[in-house]
């Protein structure tokens, strides 16, 4: 066989991504730039994009060759004017790599070789290295992931920056130009807040900016084109001295006529507000935003509607209440790719966002839809527009920012479509003139169609009709309709914290009153619902509705808080989509700080869940089973992001959480591990995989819950009798029944001498002064008078053992604490009342030891940084050594164990691998107690100390270590560092005389 020459294959690959690429221009070896002769393999150029050159290299050829050649040759070069695009100068290459295989085969049979490989190596370069793909090395795929990182990755992130900060700063800067105006003013405020549906205050200002600026960059969009024909550019009106507020109104209501009503309405009406009552600070607000507009606009870009959504943060004014943080836009390609992972061109997918915020999500669809579209037929996606747009996208929120915001940039895709309909809504929400209360788009789980939110009397008299299109807002959304339901709906929940010391209640908001929220609530509450819980909050409501109006074989898509996983208020959520869905994919972050959300500026962790209903018996794909996937961090770029969802659907997921700890799937983007996945049940609540660097200790963690002791990188494994905590001992009451002040049963005093009136009760965590396994109450429980019975329900629970339910695992020592007499486990110590007290000093031991620390990590909530969170229902499930399994002899051995080592200070648990004594505690619960002796395991043990403290949701962000002298001086906790010192020797001697090995 003749092998294929280079230019041969380069041509043909030219001629192929054309093919699948509508709206771009490809050329093969071409000249591109000002007074030099360089000439690029092909060079790839669209409207509002980077221009790219393309390098293709033969096989037998480094493809770091072409990523220098771009480098050192190309970039920063200028563009001849008819390849300049946003850029004058080159800033973005992409370098192809043809597998040999390609070049082996003949003229008639390349087209098909290429069509059908997935081996084509490629990377794209940037100029300022910002947004390279992959961060190291290459990528490998087809000529559809040429093509998908071509128009990701030529995305002008830089330019995009740019724009944001203009966009941003003619907000802040014209807002406050309003603010000023309705001190003086207050009915510009009472109107704008009718118009805009919140209070009158520097956000609704910005937001009525916002309006305003969308409306002149659309404007702009549309002027001189087919049906707009006599609608001008903004540089009309640039040069006048005062702002022709005339001929602008006279602009959009020609626009209004044809189209755009959720655009240009409120926009006109807010104009009209401000004009009506302030016309000096409506001509200079008019003015500085026509003038921002037009810097935008002359950025080029496509994607400037899109930038107002970086923006949301800021404009909405409930977000610490409702928890309506911003899909990041990398976090919205990742979920949008994994929830659309293909269309049938016949049969376009109906897609649904119901509390849309930015339409990050709801956009990030479309376009994967028009992008897939584009690729299977070759065709622009203005083919699909109108129908997508006005049948197939439905949106709601009970924001009118927020769906301004989704259809703008939803309708900014091809904004000469003459568009009649929407089913982007804004939903009423609050108290109605009529008395009845309504809840938003959560309406929907009662209803299939949301009300027409109705503007004031003041503000229809302002607007009026002045000829506008009629619209038809399509307010239908039935039951078993859309194909994908995709939402990162409100977090909050009932007695939530909001950080700041404050309770509130899902339904709080800065315009409604405390009655209001009740009433809310209530309305909640009593609609027909399956899964939905109180406790849970919204989130769990939003997830019924998706599942009531998704069709069987349609796709979910979420953004949940991460206690989804693990919270028992999500139980009956977990168990819909074990039993009612297949194909289920849960993804998290195992970052700390910031860097564990898919959302924008929110401190706790979320999780990522895809679902498609119906069970499926299939082998690959079952119902009861998920894959989850640990990411490292959150994706770095918007191509990252796609083809980090490409890897996902296409690995074989054959590594199992009941396998050996061998680890997860391994997910590289070239040289980049991007992160892991584990196949694991969701059937039996073993929704544990999450936040995990090593997926190892998982497996080593559900291989010691069933029995096994199976440490990673040692080939035998050990019987150890396991079950859970309910088991073995009954758990005390929750700390509202013992201290709540209208209904617990007694009344807290700090415990002040031993013989104080009432019972003792261990309630503060303090992690230096409990260190060691002992502890000592520190309150006095006094029973309130008529509140005996429930008083002696609790006594019966009282005991010497105590859970820690909420460790900071870079904080506290202990996940058990003793003490010498029965006590009152309150709030986070909660009691654990064994069967028998033989088996306190045990259970103890095991509960502080390593493999301890294994259970509970394993099985507890991680939604905070470096801590293992449990509510009162799960204690009972965490997995713990089967006390009543084990020999009289054993158990006289852990209690001479538990005598020497009680008073022992230990270190925090992210610091075990250097812990001598929790070195000492483990050696002597395995050799002693539990009879594993070889030093293999022993060995093995500090493996697991190591990979347990490297791990990000145990070792935190914490920098500095524990210092415990420094904390015996500071607390005055008594003995000295030579007692410690020999108390340890004599311990490690011990050890070794018997033959057990320890960490040096």
């Amino acid at each position: 066989m003749i092998r294929m020459v280079e230019n041969t294959v380069t041509s043909k690959v030219t001629e192929l991504l054309s093919g699948m690429t509508h709206g771009w221009k490809f050329a093969s070896q071409q000249k591109p730039f000002v007074g030099n002769t360089l000439q690029t393999d092909i060079i790839a150029m669209r409207d509002g994009r980077e221009t790219v050159a393309i390098e293709a290299k033969s096989h037998d050829v480094n493809i770091e060759v072409g990523v220098e050649q771009l480098r050192t040759k190309y970039f920063g070069k200028r563009l001849k004017p008819a390849f300049q695009r946003v850029s004058a100068t080159l800033e973005t290459g992409l370098v192809i790599r043809y597998p040999e295989k390609v070049q082996n085969v003949s003229d008639a049979d390349l087209e098909h070789a290429l069509k059908h490989t997935n081996e084509i190596e490629y990377c794209v370069i940037m100029a300022d290295d910002v947004g390279n793909f992959p961060q190291s090395g290459y990528a490998k795929g087809s000529l559809r992931d040429i093509a998908t990182a071509l128009h990701i990755g030529a995305s002008p992130t830089k330019k995009i920056r740019e724009v944001a900060e203009v966009y941003s700063a003619g907000m802040d800067e014209w807002s406050a130009d309003i603010e000023r105006s309705i001190k003086n003013r207050p009915a510009i405020g009472d109107m704008l807040a009718e118009i805009l549906g919140q209070d009158a205050d520097v956000e609704t200002c910005k937001t009525a900016c916002m309006f305003i600026i969308d409306a002149f960059i659309f404007q702009n969009a549309v002027a001189g084109k087919e049906c707009f024909r006599e609608v001008r550019r903004l540089e009309h009106y640039e040069d006048d001295a005062q702002i022709n507020y005339k001929g602008i109104i006279r602009d959009w209501l020609r626009i209004l006529k044809m189209n755009y009503v959720p655009i240009f309405k409120d926009a006109a009406a807010i104009v009209k507000i401000l004009r009506e009552y302030d016309e000096d600070m409506a001509r200079r607000v008019l003015k500085g935003l026509l003038n921002t507009a037009i810097d935008i606009s002359k950025s080029h870009l496509q994607q400037v509607h899109e930038i107002g959504g970086e923006l949301f943060q800021d404009l909405v004014v409930d977000r610490d209440n409702v928890k309506a943080h911003y899909t990041r836009p990398e976090s919205a390609t990742l979920l949008s790719s994994l929830v659309c992972p293909d269309i049938d061109v016949d049969n376009l997918p109906k897609v649904a966002d119901y509390a849309c915020g930015t339409g990050a999500l709801l956009n990030g669809v479309y376009k994967r839809i028009q992008q897939l579209y584009e690729q299977k037929t070759g065709e622009s996606s203005v083919n699909i527009h109108r129908e997508m747009v006005e049948n197939n996208l439905a949106a709601s929120d009970i924001y009118p920012h927020a769906t301004h915001l989704t259809f703008t940039a939803m309708a900014a895709t091809h904004p000469t479509t003459t568009l009649g309909q929407t089913r982007v809504i804004t939903a009423p929400y609050g108290k109605r003139e009529d008395g009845r209360f309504l809840t938003g788009s959560l309406e929907l789980l009662d209803t299939q169609q949301l009300e027409l939110r109705t503007l004031g009397t003041m503000a229809e008299q302002i607007i009026g009709d002045d000829d506008i299109a009629t619209v038809d807002y399509k307010r239908e959304f039935p039951d078993g309709e859309m194909d994908i339901v995709i939402m990162n709906p409100p977090f909050s929940k009932p007695s939530s914290n909001n950080g700041r010391g404050n309770a509130y209640s899902t339904f709080q908001s800065s315009s409604h009153d405390d009655d209001v929220q009740k009433e809310l609530q209530i309305k909640l509450n009593s609609m027909p619902t399956r899964v939905y819980s109180a406790k849970a909050g919204f989130a769990s409501a939003f997830v019924e509705m998706a599942d009531c109006k998704l069709k069987a074989g349609g796709r979910a898509g979420f953004i949940l808080p991460q206690t989804m996983m693990t919270a028992g208020s999500w139980n009956k959520v977990r168990n819909m989509l074990a039993t009612e869905y297949h194909d289920v994919i849960v993804l998290t972050l195992s970052a700390n700080g910031f860097e564990m959300a898919f959302s924008h500026d929110t401190f706790m962790a979320e999780c990522m869940v895809v679902a498609t209903k119906g069970v499926n018996a299939d082998a690959s794909i079952p119902t009861g089973r998920a894959r989850f996937v640990c990411m490292n961090e959150r994706p770095d770029s918007l191509l990252s992001a796609e083809m980090i969802a490409c890897k996902i659907r296409g690995a074989d997921g054959s590594r199992r959480l009941e396998g050996a700890p061998h680890g997860g799937d391994e997910l590289y983007i070239g040289e980049c591990n991007s992160g892991r996945m584990l196949d694991a049940p969701i059937d039996d609540g073993e929704w544990v995989v999450a936040r995990a660097n090593s997926l190892s200790l998982l497996q080593t963690a559900y291989n010691l819950s069933v029995g096994r002791l199976h440490l990673p990188q040692i080939d035998r494994w050990h019987s150890v009798p396991m079950t859970t905590i309910g088991d073995v001992g009954v758990v005390g009451y929750s700390h509202p029944k013992i201290k709540d002040p209208k209904t617990g049963a007694f009344e807290m005093h700090p415990r002040l001498a031993a013989t104080q009136d009432g019972y003792d009760a261990l309630w503060q965590v303090s992690a230096e002064t409990q260190r060691a396994m002992i502890a000592e109450p520190d309150y006095k429980a006094q029973i309130r008078d008529g509140k005996e019975k429930s008083a002696d329900e609790i006594l019966g629970r009282a005991s010497r053992t105590h859970f820690h339910m909420n460790p900071g695992y870079s904080a506290n020592s202990m996940f058990a604490s003793f003490t010498e007499k029965p006590t009152i486990g309150v709030r986070s110590l909660t009691d654990v009342k064994l069967e028998d007290s033989a088996y306190d000093a045990v259970w103890i031991l095991w509960m502080n030891s390593t493999l301890g620390l294994l259970c509970h990590w394993k099985n507890s909530g991680k939604q905070q940084q470096a801590r293992g969170m449990y509510t009162d229902s799960q204690v009972s499930n965490v997995p713990t050594l089967d006390v009543r399994k084990l020999k009289h002899e054993q158990l006289a051995a852990a209690d001479a164990i538990f005598a020497e080592l009680k008073e022992a200070r230990m270190l925090p648990y992210n610091e075990s691998v250097r812990d001598k004594w929790r070195h000492v505690l483990d050696a002597r619960l395995l050799s002693e107690v539990l009879g594993i002796t070889d030093e293999a395991t022993h060995r093995a043990m500090q493996g697991l100390r190591e990979m347990l403290c490297a791990e990000p949701t145990i070792a935190g962000t914490k920098k500095e270590t524990c210092n415990l002298e420094a904390e015996r001086e500071k607390y005055n906790l008594g003995g000295s560092v030579e007692s410690d010192a020999k108390a340890l020797a004599t311990q490690q001697l011990k050890l070794k005389m018997a033959g057990i090995w320890l960490p040096a």
